[in-house]
């Protein structure tokens, strides 16, 4: 997440009240070139500028509250970190602006995420890019799929957890897909909220939000999963196979009739929706939800 606040009631006072806090206090307290004073506490990165009386919170909530992302963030635990993130900016949470956030869940998976995560192909219109693997790996452990005001990512949480040296328990797999919206006007329209403050976040609506939004992206993710064309004609087999590619409606958009170009287009849809229900939903998609469901229970007391 991306916090901006600006001071209440700006003065000498109110930076001297900063300074003391308790994640500000071990600061130096000298700008550097910039003009910005820079620290870091538990995991966030934080920034102020002195006499703008403005400044910058970066980083994972989850990791804040817990030492890292490892596990399960539920709603209850999400709002006793938003309250001990405001006492340690001694700012009330309503002064945190979100200006990005990071929206995410970690599913426990019976054997490792990687066949799941090369199957990835896209998200609406956008593909899915394999990003390097880190030093000594072979292979990529995290897919992205990029829009204007967001992008989806999915990655291997149990094999990145311990290269940077967390113990994961033999036998255990997890896989991470996460939301990154990049836009505050975007998180105000997905919310219907004018602004959204860090104290927003742990509101119940809200968080049934964006748990609804992980759900629907989750489902408008496309992947390549062997298909069964034994019962389908000739000219059905190779529209699903080629359909899968958007190249292939991209490349044939521009040559084909509308009308001609629309059919086909419904016909790859219906074709596809067959062989989704042919094959079964993939064993990860019950997990989602249920995921959810125990990260939002109770939410309606916090």
């Amino acid at each position: 997440m991306h916090l901006h606040f600006t001071l209440p009631n700006p003065g000498p006072t109110a930076e001297q009240a900063l300074a003391q806090a308790p994640a500000f206090a071990g600061a130096t307290g000298e700008p550097d070139a910039r003009g910005r004073i820079r620290h870091t506490y538990r995991g966030l990165r934080l920034e102020y500028r002195p006499g703008q009386y403005k400044g910058r919170v970066r980083g994972s909530l989850h990791t804040f509250a817990q030492g890292n992302n490892l596990g399960t963030f539920a709603a209850a635990d999400a709002a006793r970190a938003v309250a001990e993130l405001a006492e340690a900016l001694a700012l009330p949470p309503e002064a945190l602006l979100v200006k990005w956030l990071e929206v995410g869940v970690n599913l426990t998976v019976p054997t490792a995420p990687r066949p799941f995560l090369e199957q990835l192909h896209h998200h609406r219109q956008s593909p899915f890019y394999p990003l390097a693997p880190p030093p000594g790996v072979a292979r990529p452990l995290e897919y992205v799929a990029y829009h204007a005001a967001y992008r989806l990512k999915y990655y291997d949480k149990g094999a990145y957890a311990a290269l940077q040296g967390f113990i994961v328990p033999p036998g255990h797999h997890s896989l991470r897909f996460e939301i990154v919206y990049t836009r505050a006007r975007n998180l105000c329209a997905l919310t219907g909220l004018p602004i959204l403050t860090l104290a927003d976040l742990i509101k119940p609506d809200i968080l049934r939000v964006l748990g609804g939004e992980l759900l629907k992206h989750w489902h408008l993710t496309t992947h390549r999963r062997p298909l069964d064309y034994t019962t389908l004609k000739f000219s059905d087999a190779t529209l699903l196979l080629a359909g899968a590619s958007l190249e292939f409606w991209a490349a044939t958009r521009a040559a084909t009739p509308p009308a001609t170009y629309h059919r086909n287009r419904a016909r790859y849809n219906r074709l596809q929706r067959d062989a989704a229900h042919r094959t079964g939903p993939h064993p990860y998609d019950a997990l989602l939800p249920a995921t959810l469901d125990q990260m939002l229970t109770n939410v309606d007391k916090c």
